[in-house]
This record gives C-alpha cells, structure tokens and sequence, in this order.
C-alpha cells in the first residue's frame, strides 16, 4: 500500500470524526442539542473513527511489510511489532 494515499485517507477519516466530536460538544454546550442531532454525530463519529482505524491497520511496514496491524498499542505505536523498524516511513 502506498504511504501517501494511507495518509490522505487516514487524515480525512480522522477530521471528519474529530468536526464531528467537535460540532456535538458545542451542540450540547449552546443547548441547541436534540436526540436525532447527536445520533447523527455519534454514528459520524463511530463511522469515520473505525474507517480510519481500518485503514491505518492495513498500512504495511516500509522495511518488512508487516501489516500494522488491528491491536491497540498505547506505547511505541510506530514501531513494527515484527522488526521494530519505523512504520512512519
């Protein structure tokens, strides 16, 4: 997989959850919330947050190939699993 379409997408995805967590926060803030306004929100949110956590998991490691991967990693989350080499690129 090419590295600058995994961006590009990965960055969409991300932006659009993070307007949309955004656009709910200050719906609630302003009190002009309303049931239906925060359902759409929480499904734009879940959609494009797990479209860019498939995406970033079928990235492959520049110097093995290794997939990144579907597992949660909270420390040294650029590193291969497989060769500790950088995924970034």
């Amino acid at each position: 997989m090419n590295p600058q379409p995994y961006q590009k997408w990965s960055s969409y995805a991300f932006g659009l959850a993070g307007i949309c967590l955004a656009v709910l926060a200050l719906s609630v803030l302003f009190g002009f919330s309303t049931p239906q306004l925060s359902g759409i929100l929480m499904a734009g949110i879940v959609i494009s947050g797990t479209a860019a956590w498939l995406i970033q998991a079928r990235h492959l490691c520049p110097h093995c190939g290794e997939p990144y991967g579907y597992g949660v990693r909270l420390l040294n989350s650029h590193l291969c699993r497989k060769c500790g080499g950088d995924i970034r690129g």
